[in-house]
């Protein structure tokens, strides 16, 4: 068995190297080759350079490195930011493979269950630009006049199948990967003058502000096996790949009795997810639009629940009965509910063996505020890099198995919080469930 790594640039690869969503480049493209080997997917990085402009002048400004610039960005995501979607597709027969949508926010929640403090300094720092505090992040990868380079992983269930992938020309031949870049105003938030908590962001000299992406290259690892494996796995006129993948879902609420009811058409569901916030601070500059925030109130305030229980087919499952929280017995308490955050965790990573995250009293309680002049603790400056914080389910853990059928009958889920007030919630929906990629002479198909 031999291995040789390859460098792949994009195949729609601008004119001067360079990627920004302002621009109108919003897309970025690359080709994996087929050939007399295998993918290694654990070997598979983007490597490039981030780069943040205040304006869109000729050229555009640099944020000035003397601290006054207010510009900054989601610290624990670093360049994850900018990557809105994962498009995976067959080379041969352009079948999408796994279509990650809200891959950003995804990302959100699973480095902040799947990361600690020292990794998001460490090598997801030097990797990835992630930081676990919001000022020492502006300073090293925001506030400086030059390109930070990166190098990064893409976590997804096709990478992190565990498995060699067969992109021979017989099999899948080939991959193709799309990444759709994020929008601006999303990926960048203003921080208050002199960061005060009762100093309301002022963003009319940040409207314009952009990041680009230079010389943006793919590396991989290919194997190519044995003389016998390879001739068998050449002549073969059909194969199957198992693996995880995740799928989006969105909805929104704004009642204090949330229900939330989806047909998510798939046979093996093995855990879920769901990260909250408000809809008006998505592609916001004065806000963090990747912040996994409790339910909140227009004022800031925290929408405290009560009461929550999972469905299916409108009756309730696995649990058999609703969690009435640590808040609903005590109003007192600021501190979040633990079985709501033991599933949370356990819906990414199994509770009794994860041994990393950035959860902690400190990030996941009721005293924070997503409105800069209200009461408690701008959710934006929280340690530990910012709220950590969703609803999540593992049904393994439950039923054990394969995971379970949510083909025929629907998901659901009703939340009764303190929601007082018109403020429309959108909810992100995260489904880890079992997928097979079966190829023969006809194509490609993708089952569910």
């Amino acid at each position: 068995m031999s291995s040789r790594n390859l460098e792949i640039l994009p195949s729609n690869k601008t004119t001067d190297g360079t990627y920004s969503y302002r621009n109108g480049q919003a897309q970025i493209t690359f080709d994996i080759p087929a050939g007399a080997y295998l993918l290694d997917p654990d070997s598979l990085r983007i490597a490039g350079d981030f780069i943040v402009y205040k304006d869109s002048a000729t050229p555009p400004t640099n944020i000035a490195t003397n601290g006054t610039d207010r510009l900054s960005m989601n610290n624990r995501l670093g360049v994850y930011s900018a990557f809105q979607q994962l498009i995976w597709k067959s080379g041969k027969h352009h079948s999408v493979l796994e279509h990650n949508r809200h891959y950003n926010r995804w990302l959100s929640s699973y480095l902040s269950l799947t990361s600690n403090v020292s990794e998001q300094i460490g090598f997801l720092g030097e990797l990835a630009l992630t930081m676990p505090n919001y000022q020492t992040f502006k300073r090293s990868v925001v506030d400086k006049n030059l390109a930070n380079s990166f190098c990064t992983h893409l976590p997804c269930g096709i990478m992190n199948g565990g498995r060699a992938i067969n992109i021979m020309p017989n099999a899948l031949g080939g991959l193709q990967l799309t990444i759709m870049l994020e929008n601006d105003a999303q990926v960048f938030q203003v921080n208050p003058v002199n960061n005060s908590p009762t100093t309301a962001p002022v963003i009319a000299d940040y409207t314009d502000s952009h990041y680009e992406l230079q010389n943006v290259k793919l590396l991989c690892r290919v194997i190519t096996p044995p003389p016998d494996q390879l001739s068998k796995l050449m002549s073969s006129k059909s194969g199957e790949l198992t693996l995880q993948t995740i799928h989006s879902f969105y909805d929104t609420a704004q009642s204090s009795n949330m229900q939330i009811s989806m047909n998510l058409g798939l046979q093996k569901v093995k855990s879920l997810f769901m990260n909250f916030i408000s809809s008006k601070d998505l592609n916001n500059l004065s806000t963090d639009g990747f912040a996994t925030l409790m339910p909140t109130n227009l004022d800031g305030s925290v929408a405290s629940i009560k009461s929550l229980q999972f469905l299916k087919g409108g009756v309730s499952f696995p649990k058999h009965y609703p969690n009435n929280t640590n808040y609903s017995t005590d109003t007192n308490n600021v501190l979040a509910d633990p079985e709501i955050i033991k599933d949370y965790i356990n819906s990414v990573s199994d509770i009794n063996r994860s041994k990393t995250g950035l959860m902690s009293v400190e990030n996941a309680n009721r005293r924070f505020n997503t409105a800069t002049t209200g009461a408690g603790v701008p959710n934006t400056f929280i340690n530990n890099g910012g709220m950590v914080w969703g609803i999540g389910l593992n049904f393994e853990n439950f039923l054990g198995g394969s995971g379970i059928d949510l083909n025929g009958q629907q998901f659901g889920c009703n939340i009764d919080c303190e929601l007082t007030s018109q403020n429309a919630q959108s909810i992100f929906l995260f489904v880890n469930a079992e997928t097979s990629i079966v190829w023969n002479e006809n194509g490609v198909q993708v089952l569910n």
